[in-house]
C-alpha cells in the first residue's frame, strides 16, 4: 500500500497582520481594465474576482487602483481618489467575504508610466519613460506632499469599503519605484540623491496610510528589489529598503524587481517589462525568446527572508505545485503569489485541492497583458483543448 500523501502546507491557513487567510495562495495584483469611464468597478470586474474567491484563492490582491488624478495608468483603471467609490466597493467586498476569501486593494500612482492622453505624466525628475517614450514633468515639493496625503486618504477609503488590507505597488517603474531608482530620480533635494533620501517618498506614503487606518489594519508592499538596468537600484539597496519598511512596521513584502524597459527585459524574462510592445513585436518576441525560467525571484525571497521579520510573499514565475510547496515548507516564504496562472485557470486552487500536481497550463506568453486599456483581463491562448485537459478536475470537484 502506498503511503498517504501529506497535506500541502500551502493549503493551511496563513496570517498577515490581523488577517487570517484560509490558505497561503495569493492572487497577485494584475491590472484588470474593467472599470468604467469614471473609475467605478463593473459587473465584469466583480465576476473576475468572485470567480477566484469561489475557487479557493486565500487572498486576493486587486489590480492597482489610482490614488490621485495625476496617477491614473490607463483607461479602465479603478479609482480610489474619491469617497463616491466606497459604496459600490463595500458591496463587492461583502460578496468576496461571503465566498471565504480575504481581499486587499492595491494602491498606486503611475508616475511617468501614465498612458492617459492629454495629461503630462508626473515623475521625480524629467527623465523620458523608457517603455512608453513619454516625457514627464518634475513633481514639485507641494505635489509630492499632496500625493503622499492622497495615498493616506485612499487607504482610509479601502478600509471604509470593507477590504481586509492595503497592498501598495512600489515596483515596476511606477512612482514609488521611480523615487527609489537613481536612474529615474535625479533630484538634489530631500527626495533624491542618497538611498535614504530616495526611500523617503515611499516611507512617507506608508506613514500617511498608517495614520489613516490605524495600527491594526494590514499594509503590505510590492517592492521592486532591483531595477535590472545599468545604474539602477541594486539588490543590496533593495534589501536595505525592505529592511527600512520592515522597521517601519509593514505587515508583508512581496519582492519583485525590474523597471518596465527593454533593458530590464534583456536582463530577466519576467512579466512586468513587456506591456508596451505592439502586437507584432510581442508575438515575434514569443517566437524567438528563450524559455522563461520558473520561480525567478526565489533566491531574492530567500535573501528577503533573512533581512526582515514581516511576512514574505514569493511571486514570479511560479508554475508548479512542487516549487510553491517547497517555498512554504522550506520557510523561504509565508505565501505564494500567482498572477498569470490564475488568468489561465481561475479554478487552479480547487484543482490543487483535488490532487492536481505538476506544471500549470500557463505558458508565460504574456499575451494576456495586451488587454490593458482595451479589453478586460483574460487569457487569449485558452482553447477547448486546454479545457478538456483539465476536465477531470472541474467535473470531479464541481468547479466553476
Amino acid at each position: 500500500m502506498e503511503p498517504e500523501e501529506r497535506p500541502l502546507k500551502m493549503l493551511t491557513p496563513g496570517r498577515i497582520g490581523s488577517v487570517e487567510t484560509r490558505n497561503r495562495i495569493v492572487r497577485s495584483a494584475t491590472s484588470e481594465s474593467m472599470a468604467d469611464e469614471r473609475g467605478f468597478i463593473t459587473a465584469e470586474y466583480r465576476e473576475l474576482h468572485l470567480r477566484l474567491a469561489r475557487n479557493g484563492v486565500g487572498l486576493i490582491f486587486t489590480g492597482h487602483c489610482s490614488v490621485h488624478p495625476t496617477g491614473r495608468y490607463i483607461r479602465g483603471m479603478v479609482e480610489l481618489s474619491s469617497d463616491e467609490h466606497i459604496p459600490l466597493l463595500r458591496d463587492f467586498t461583502t460578496e468576496i467575504h461571503n465566498e471565504g476569501a480575504a481581499i486587499f486593494a492595491e494602491l498606486n500612482h503611475a508616475g511617468s508610466q501614465s498612458r492617459v492622453p492629454d495629461m503630462t505624466p508626473l515623475a521625480p525628475s524629467v527623465v523620458p519613460n523608457p517603455q512608453f517614450h513619454r516625457m514627464p514633468r518634475e513633481a514639485s515639493d507641494l505635489e509630492i506632499r499632496e500625493i503622499i496625503d492622497a495615498f493616506g486618504s485612499a487607504a482610509a477609503r479601502v478600509q471604509a469599503a470593507g477590504f481586509d488590507g492595503v497592498h501598495v505597488h512600489a515596483g515596476h517603474g511606477y512612482l514609488i519605484s521611480e523615487f527609489l531608482s537613481p536612474v529615474s530620480n535625479l533630484r538634489t533635494d530631500e527626495w533624491g540623491g542618497s538611498l535614504e533620501n530616495r526611500q523617503r517618498f515611499g516611507l512617507e506614503v506608508f506613514r500617511s496610510m498608517r495614520r489613516s487606518v490605524g495600527p491594526n489594519f494590514p499594509i503590505t508592499w510590492k517592492l521592486g528589489l532591483s531595477d535590472f538596468v545599468p545604474g539602477g537600484l541594486t539588490l543590496a539597496e533593495g534589501l536595505a529598503t525592505a529592511e527600512a519598511f520592515d522597521r517601519e512596521g509593514v505587515d508583508a513584502i512581496e519582492g519583485s524587481a525590474g523597471l518596465m524597459s527593454p533593458a530590464a527585459e534583456s536582463a530577466v524574462q519576467y512579466a512586468g517589462v513587456t506591456r508596451g510592445r505592439a502586437l507584432q513585436d510581442k508575438l515575434l518576441h514569443r517566437v524567438l525568446a528563450k524559455p522563461r525560467p520558473d520561480a525567478y525571484f526565489y533566491n531574492n525571497a530567500q535573501l528577503l527572508r533573512d533581512c526582515v521579520k514581516c511576512s514574505v510573499i514569493l511571486v514570479g514565475g511560479l508554475r508548479t505545485v512542487e516549487v510553491m510547496e517547497r517555498a512554504i515548507t522550506d520557510d523561504v516564504a509565508d505565501f505564494v503569489s500567482l498572477a498569470r496562472p490564475l488568468i489561465r485557470e481561475p479554478d487552479l486552487v480547487r484543482q490543487i485541492e483535488q490532487g492536481r500536481r505538476g506544471r500549470f497550463a500557463c505558458t508565460s506568453c504574456n499575451i494576456c497583458l495586451m488587454h490593458e486599456g482595451v479589453n478586460g483581463l483574460r487569457c487569449w491562448r485558452k482553447s477547448n483543448r486546454d479545457l478538456a485537459t483539465h476536465a477531470y478536475y472541474r467535473l470531479s470537484g464541481k468547479l466553476d
